[in-house]
């Protein structure tokens, strides 16, 4: 008995030490409790005497009372903190732990039916009316009942050890629950570790995606802004060659056409000398055939005087006349002269002039033709009269075609002139256009060359300008390039922190997994748990009626 005490009393003091080691616990202590208040009453009951079988039954009933209504209280108080004992398991419990559970539960049941066999065969055997003394029931007890009773005693032993081992495996039970639920609130801390690690991950993310597409679209606009300036200087620069080009084209055609016209005007200037050469030599022949005619005027004056002399008597009528003519005709020679000296100081009236002589030539010729028709037929009239003047008339006639002739090579020589005046004329405004253009082709020169010169100026300008925006384009490029790089180190700094993201969320899913999955199957064992105290409640009130109407017998007895 002493022992049974002993044994109860360390229990009770290891239960409060879990207990106070974890007050979330109290709920699984009840019912343990419960069970061993009930199996300590029935190893009492085993080991009294028969004699005070009645009087330990009374007590294990009193005791069963005050346990059902501890039992009650703790059935109320389990079936409230079920809900919080599952929630808090933890989701690392192992098949293999849920097998054991499993094994324990049925030896447990096991045992609890033998004790309810045993129980009724108590209530069957109080149940028997008897009015007789204990003697006459307790040697009229049947040898089934006595060999049951037997049983009982020998098989205490095992029970106790069985009761012990549950008891053992309860404990390490509640250590292994007290361990899995600091594991789980480890666990749950990991998970707002993980969760909160996640979301400044993904705000770090979010943050580097911003700053990222920040950056592209500052340096896209840089690009595209340094792409058009290309583009303009690559157009100006095109422009400026096509300009140079074309200076150069100018300046060779300028060129070219300058020395052409230089040697046009070589050539204008020899044919000038030529010319003026030509002109001086038609001047002394002209002035030869001036000197020739004045001699021939002399000698016509003789041939006249002679004549006058020779013919006054016969053709006083006739040399009046002619005379008259030939002074008419001195006249228009004089009017010609003078006309020709002036036609050599008025270039310009030259045309005209020459267009008149031709008409006063064409006149007198003709009035020179009629005169010769008139002294024909004057000589023919009065040949018989003039045969001392035919030789003066034929020398008159010689002396007249010589000035006739000598008129004509006069006019000939005449029109050479006007058409040299008119050369020289032409030649002069040639020359004079060819110093113009020569001028103006100087001038398109110079200006050509000093545009040449600032086109070059432009033109190294311009590559200098090149040059130093290929250093920047170069610059730009390794700054790019670098700005890339750096976007490619953080794309894969980005995929990374997403694979870690993506693996943290796997590893996540993972465990709720497994904890709504050990959190069913521990709500599942908690449902028969508690099914289990169920019918254990149920037949503690079997008991509590059958122990009742057994104390009323005993009462009456």
């Amino acid at each position: 008995m002493q022992i049974v005490t002993d044994l109860i009393y360390n229990r009770n003091k290891s239960l409060q030490r879990v207990s106070e080691r974890d007050g979330a616990s109290e709920s699984v202590r009840r019912p343990i409790l419960f069970v061993e208040s009930w199996t300590t009453t029935i190893l009492l009951n085993r080991r009294h005497c028969r004699t005070s079988w009645l009087s330990a039954y009374l007590t294990d009933l009193t005791q069963s009372s005050v346990n059902m209504s501890k039992k009650t209280s703790s059935m109320s108080a389990l079936r409230k903190s079920t809900g919080s004992l599952a929630a808090t398991l933890n989701s690392k419990l192992k098949t293999t732990k849920s097998q054991e559970l499993n094994n324990i539960e049925t030896e447990y049941i096991k045992n609890l039916q033998q004790q309810i066999y045993f129980l009724e065969l108590e209530a069957n055997y109080l149940k028997c009316p008897s009015k007789i003394s204990d003697k006459i029931l307790l040697m009229n007890l049947n040898k089934a009942t006595r060999e049951q009773a037997r049983k009982a005693t020998e098989m205490h032993p095992k029970m106790t050890a069985e009761a012990e081992k549950m008891l053992g495996k309860l404990r390490a039970m509640q250590n292994e629950i007290d361990g899995l639920q600091l594991e789980i609130k480890r666990r749950d801390t990991n998970l707002t570790l993980i969760s909160t690690e996640k979301d400044k991950s993904m705000e770090r993310l979010r943050d580097e995606e911003a700053a990222r597409a920040r950056d592209k679209r500052m340096l896209m606009d840089e690009i595209i802004q340094l792409k058009k300036e290309r583009d303009g200087l690559e157009r100006e620069i095109i422009q400026r060659d096509s300009k140079l080009s074309d200076a150069r084209t100018e300046l060779d055609k300028s060129a070219t056409a300058l020395k052409n016209a230089e040697v046009k005007i070589e050539t204008l200037r020899d044919q000038l000398d030529q010319r003026i050469e030509q002109h001086n030599l038609t001047q002394i022949a002209l002035e030869e055939k001036r000197t020739e005619m004045l001699s021939i005027e002399t000698q016509l004056r003789e041939v006249e005087d002679k004549y006058y002399n020779t013919s006054i008597k016969i053709q006083d009528k006739v040399t009046n006349d002619l005379k008259e003519e030939i002074r008419l005709l001195r006249q228009k020679l004089k009017e010609t002269e003078m006309n020709a000296d002036h036609d050599r100081y008025l270039k310009s009236k030259l045309s005209e002039d020459q267009t008149q002589m031709a008409r006063e030539n064409a006149v007198l010729t003709q009035e020179v033709t009629e005169l010769k028709k008139q002294l024909e037929r004057e000589q023919a009239f009065r040949e018989a009269n003039e045969n001392r003047q035919t030789q003066n008339i034929a020398e008159f006639v010689q002396l007249r075609d010589k000035e006739h002739d000598a008129r004509l090579q006069l006019q000939h020589l005449e029109d050479q002139l006007r058409k040299e005046k008119e050369k020289n004329k032409v030649i002069n405004e040639q020359v004079m256009k060819m110093e113009s253009t020569t001028t103006s082709t100087e001038l398109q020169l110079n200006t050509s060359k000093s545009r040449v010169i600032e086109i070059e100026n432009l033109h190294k300008s311009v590559e200098n300008e090149n040059t130093q925006l290929r250093k920047d384009k170069m610059l730009l490029v390794d700054h790019v390039s670098e700005l890339t790089r750096k976007l490619d180190q953080k794309d894969t700094e980005v995929t990374l922190m997403r694979a870690q993201i993506q693996t943290m969320e796997v590893r996540l899913k993972e465990l709720e997994h497994v904890k709504s999955l050990e959190s069913s199957i521990q709500s599942q064992k908690w449902e028969e748990f508690e099914k289990l105290a169920e019918n254990m409640r149920e037949l503690s009130h079997t008991m509590k009626s059958q122990s009742g109407t057994s104390t009323t017998r005993i009462l009456q007895y």
